[in-house]
């Protein structure tokens, strides 16, 4: 490879989907010259595609370094923060980027993801505009900019702006990708199913792609359907307005015990819908394989614990082995934080302290059933059942109200 043309040659790589070709070739530049910033830039991009985070961004990082001016390499260090769910960390590194190049819609359109992930849709919105004031066939643009419309309830408007993106660009796996969305959030699954399909057959390794399939094969069942329609409704009605609903439908059937049975299921379905949905899956050919590994663990981890714990409360409630009922309720009373501890996309952080709260709870149910053998009914058998009850409530209003 000449050393003269190389950029070219990588770029050609990483378009054809050939990261490895691309990262030994890079290699060989940097050995040749170590601060080079715009091969570090690249062998991070090329580290992305093959998924070694940790690794693209120590790359990326020593870009900056180099040539700090440069915009690039910010551009670069958004994505790697964003795919290891550190969202602030990615907004200021894309918004760096943009000081340094306001002309580029390829960063805007990043601004405007982390915006539409953090549920700010006019935000999201203007960044999407914004780009396609630099380029108004900009595909990636186009395709956010109708799914914002359509989180907007401006379907009219979101359906020309994928057209006009499929227009441009008929083959691209994101447009296709948007469109499942938005026809999977308007509760339309089967058209959804489609378009995802379509986006895997253009580029088979999208995980943007890949989500939405399995969002939409579980979306055949209208329970899921049904949730994922109210899902959407409340992540439109913001943060803080949502943290309200919730309290105050807790507080309504509080005084009105009769909606028990329809405000249970609605938890239920709120912390157990995706673990318990990709089992299911699990048992269809089609769905098992478009599930990640860490979905399928997750519906496993929930399978095994809620099956075993629901067997030792029955057999502790039922028979004269009263002892394993502490120990059951403590292992479905874990299954709370294990299912956030395995939630795919969570944060280290986040996912840490969940393990130390189910540890947690697990050892005051092991407790209390040791505690059942030796002293049954006494008052530190009542304490520690207290406790367990106690740290559970509040595990789960602190993950609601976060």
């Amino acid at each position: 490879m000449e050393q003269s043309n190389w950029p070219d040659r990588i770029i050609l790589l990483l378009r054809q989907g050939r990261a490895v070709q691309a990262e030994q070739e890079l290699r060989r530049v940097l050995h040749s010259d170590p601060d080079d910033a715009l091969a570090h830039a690249w062998l991070g991009m090329a580290l992305l595609d093959l998924g070694r985070l940790a690794e693209a961004q120590e790359h990326i990082e020593t870009a900056i370094g180099l040539e700090p001016e440069y915009d690039f390499p910010y551009y670069l260090l958004s994505l790697a923060h964003q795919r290891q769910h550190r969202s602030a960390e990615a907004q200021q590194a894309i918004e760096q980027a943009l000081a340094l190049d306001p002309t580029d819609p390829n960063y805007y359109h990043v601004l405007g993801l982390i915006r539409f992930q953090r549920a700010q849709w006019e935000g999201a919105l203007r960044a999407a505009e914004a780009g396609l004031q630099f380029d108004a066939e900009h595909v990636d643009c186009l395709g956010l900019r109708g799914r914002c419309l359509a989180r907007l309830g401006r379907a009219p408007e979101a359906d020309d702006s994928l057209q006009q993106a499929l227009r441009h660009d008929p083959d691209d796996a994101g447009t296709h990708a948007d469109a499942g969305w938005v026809a999977l959030e308007a509760g339309r699954h089967r058209p959804a199913l489609e378009h995802f399909r379509d986006a895997l057959r253009r580029q088979p390794t999208s995980s943007y792609a890949r989500e939405g399939l399995v969002e939409a094969l579980k979306a055949r069942y209208w329970l899921y359907r049904a949730f994922l329609r109210f899902t959407v409704w409340t992540e439109n009605l913001g943060g803080g307005t949502r943290r309200l609903l919730f309290l105050g439908l807790y507080v309504l059937v509080r005084f009105v015990p009769v909606l028990l049975p329809l405000y249970l299921p609605l938890v239920f379905m709120s912390w157990f819908a995706d673990p318990m949905f990709n089992g299911l899956l699990l048992l269809n050919s089609y769905g098992r394989h478009a599930l990640s590994d860490e979905q399928r663990r997750q519906a496993l981890a929930f399978g095994g614990v809620l099956a075993g714990g629901t067997a030792l409360l029955v057999v502790g409630t039922f028979t004269s082995l009263t002892w394993l009922t502490p120990l059951g309720g403590g292992l479905l009373a874990a299954l709370f934080p294990m299912m956030v501890a395995l939630r795919p996309r969570q944060t280290t952080r986040t996912a840490r302290w969940a393990w130390v709260v189910a540890a947690v709870l697990l050892v005051l149910g092991i407790t209390g059933s040791a505690l059942a053998l030796a002293a049954p009914g006494s008052a530190t058998y009542t304490t520690v059942m207290g406790l367990l009850v106690l740290v559970w409530i509040a595990f789960m209003w602190l993950t609601a109200l976060s």
